[in-house]
């Protein structure tokens, strides 16, 4: 079993066990909407609910709100090979869901089941839609064919069009207490593994911090936030960095970058420092900004500005009008590097 299917198999998770119950009660009682929108936080799972949603649906003798695993149509779904399930996904450079891929959907949607049950399209990272697949996804939301469903995950929902978000049932997902989190990831790992460190450095994003341990991305990514804070002292160049968010994905170089700020403002306003960075590169930036010139309260609003920025940078990265995401890391960057906050070389 691959570990993909081995975490379908657990879910849903139990972060996701609140929408699963009101999902499966729906369905029980023929109350489902046509079309979802599962959102939130992209280390969540979302894709893999929406997955075993799609499968549960599919399913011919589903048991408590679970798949069977035996009948033909879940052994389909296993394989990725179902006929009556489609999936969309970004596409080329632009990472872009396109007007044709959109329409394609469509189609499929009004053709007869195959297995006489519902269809259903699962539309990957759908905030990426360009204008023209959007407003032909509102179409079809309109005026949606009979025993059928469209399952839209998105970690940025709010750069989806409102009337888009408006003809959807919408799934929220929150990120979980920390305890539950650690909790399931403990469950996940070896024991060398340091399950703590993991999901702070994943900002409590349970499959999140599960990536970073099976990866290189924990180094690279404590690399960055290290290279980061050595960028306002004057310790590391904005190049370096750039090479790093480009390995790390600059739409989760950013989402460090605001932790980082949201850090640096909170031990403004307390004059404290996180426990769990002491040593750490984060912590010896908080004393050097204690010792600085500039006064805390000028610091948090230079910060909070940034902070600003870099949400806006976040939006740009997440609209479908074919970002540069290097060059929105590249100034980002260079305003960090140039925000006025007292510190001595």
């Amino acid at each position: 079993m691959s570990n993909k299917e081995h975490l379908i198999s657990q879910v849903p998770f139990p972060w996701q066990e609140a929408h699963w119950r009101r999902l499966d009660r729906l369905r029980l009682n023929n109350q489902l909407a046509h079309a979802y929108l599962i959102a939130g936080p992209a280390g969540l799972g979302l894709q893999f609910f929406a997955e075993k949603l799609a499968q549960l649906l599919l399913c011919i003798q589903p048991k408590a709100g679970r798949i069977c695993n035996e009948c033909k149509q879940c052994l389909l779904s296993s394989k990725n090979q179902h006929p009556d399930l489609h999936r969309i996904r970004p596409e080329g450079t632009s990472r872009a869901v396109k007007v044709d891929q959109i329409r394609e959907a469509t189609e499929f949607l009004s053709m007869t089941s195959h297995a006489g049950g519902p269809k259903i399209v699962i539309i990957e990272q759908s905030h990426q839609m360009n204008p023209s697949a959007a407003n032909a996804l509102l179409k079809t939301l309109e005026e949606p064919n009979p025993d059928s469903y469209l399952l839209l995950v998105t970690e940025s929902a709010s750069a989806m069009m409102p009337t888009i978000k408006s003809r959807c049932q919408r799934l929220q997902f929150e990120v979980p207490r920390f305890e539950d989190s650690l909790e399931w990831l403990q469950k996940q790992l070896l024991d060398n593994e340091d399950e703590v460190k993991l999901l702070v450095a994943a900002d409590n994003q349970p499959l999140k911090a599960l990536e970073l341990a099976s990866s290189d991305a924990f180094a690279v990514q404590q690399s960055f936030i290290a290279d980061v804070c050595g960028v306002l002292t004057g310790h590391c160049s904005i190049r370096q960095c750039v090479t790093k968010a480009a390995k790390l994905g600059e739409h989760a170089s950013i989402g460090y970058l605001l932790n980082l700020s949201t850090l640096l403002v909170k031990s403004a306003v307390t004059g404290t420092s996180a426990t769990n960075l002491e040593g750490s590169p984060v912590s010896r930036l908080i004393q050097a900004l204690d010792q600085a010139d500039q006064n805390r309260k000028m610091q948090m609003e230079v910060l909070l500005s940034f902070y600003q920025s870099a949400l806006d940078g976040r939006r740009q990265l997440a609209g479908s009008t074919n970002p540069n995401p290097q060059l929105i890391m590249e100034s980002l960057l260079r305003q960090w590097a140039r925000l006025p906050l007292g510190l001595r070389p």
